[in-house]
């Protein structure tokens, strides 16, 4: 048997210890405080319109934000696709398959949500800046189709965002 001075160390230290245990939250709940934190004030209550941009990066096609406040946002998408990445975009390492000019396309959306686009003459385009045109033609719609017109009136192909 165990001499009870021997353990007198072991319970002082036990109890030292003991109150460093507890929370400190009691049973009764939580206790109002008031309102909820709402951050940082608002200048405007609904997010900024924004329209949106495809460009390519070394990790294939990306979607870009860009400021619009305005009628036309899908064929402002267009406008700015056609100006290219800024600045800051170029430095993240975007770059645009689609010529600057001259001329840019013409976008055309009926009622029912027919995206045409119209090509200026003397377009050359590849795959990878007709991939970005209809993207952007077509951002936010599930599945939607454009009509693709070529300047020198032929008829118009169909094309499909594939992201």
């Amino acid at each position: 048997m165990r001499h009870p001075a021997a353990l007198a160390p072991l319970l002082a230290v036990t109890l030292a210890l003991a109150p460093l245990t507890a929370c400190g939250v009691d049973d009764t709940g939580p206790a109002p405080a008031g309102p909820a934190a709402s951050g940082m004030p608002r200048v405007h209550e609904r997010p900024s319109p924004a329209v949106h941009v495809y460009f390519y990066s070394a990790t294939g096609l990306e979607r870009v934000s860009r400021l619009h406040r305005g009628p036309d946002a899908r064929q402002r998408a267009i406008e700015q696709l056609v100006r290219g990445p800024d600045a800051a975009e170029r430095g993240r390492g975007l770059i645009s398959f689609v010529p600057s000019g001259p001329g840019e396309p013409t976008l055309n959306v009926s009622a029912r949500g027919t995206v045409d686009l119209f090509l200026p003459p003397d377009w050359e385009l590849g795959r990878t800046a007709l991939r970005q045109l209809v993207c952007t033609a077509t951002d936010g719609a599930q599945d939607a189709e454009v009509r693709l017109h070529q300047a020198d009136g032929g008829p118009p192909t169909i094309e499909r965002c594939t992201r």
